[in-house]
């Protein structure tokens, strides 16, 4: 929102940056530097042994942050990129630059109008990409030594479980067919219209 509204400025230009750097590297190959980075700049490298979080919820969590951040910067910045699209798109409508005109403040204009109307292909994406995280998630998996589902499914594979291989990809399937459900249920929440247009 904040490179929509302040196009072609210095912060645009940076926020451009780094998600095209985000949408250019594999989150696998970021976690494998981050995690050298880590060894080399401060010595330290994070726990490579499964900690449950039923014997340490801290030791779990702060485990997750650093396979979370290498995944989630990919998606943060493809999100980012159809967001301010999206948002670049909409600010240029007739009836943002009548809220303009009617003197509205600019955090009612950008997150009443401009944001609402532009969410709908970020809701799609966000959709498709929880999709993708849950079911491709194996090398990062392999990288931080966790036990996910997408790894448990290339072991069942590897050691010919058949009934295991079904049953992950029916439970892939299923999260997958209920995220779009959830997406398509959100559009109608975030535009009326769509109650509307039924035959």
């Amino acid at each position: 929102m904040i490179s929509a509204i302040r196009q072609d400025r210095p912060l645009d230009y940076v926020l451009r940056v780094l998600s095209l750097a985000g949408l250019s590297m594999p989150s696998f190959w970021l976690g494998m530097l981050v995690i050298l980075l880590l060894v080399r700049s401060l010595g330290w490298i994070p726990s490579m042994t499964y900690v449950s979080p039923f014997d340490n919820l801290g030791a779990n969590l702060f485990q997750f942050v650093l396979p979370a951040l290498a995944v989630g910067y990919r998606s943060s910045a493809l999100i980012m990129r159809i967001t301010r699209s999206a948002m670049l798109e909409v600010l240029r409508e007739d009836y943002i630059r009548t809220a303009w005109a009617k003197g509205q403040r600019e955090a009612l204009v950008v997150w009443r109008h401009a944001l609402k109307n532009a969410s709908l292909p970020v809701i799609t994406l966000i959709g498709i990409e929880f999709a993708f995280l849950i079911g491709g998630l194996i090398v990062t998996e392999t990288v931080f030594n966790l036990p996910g589902v997408a790894r448990y499914l290339v072991d069942a594979i590897q050691f010919r479980d058949y009934p295991i291989v079904q049953n992950l990809v029916m439970l892939i399937a299923v999260v997958v067919v209920l995220a779009n459900l959830t997406v398509d249920l959100l559009y109608t929440w975030l535009d009326p219209r769509i109650k509307y247009g039924k035959a």
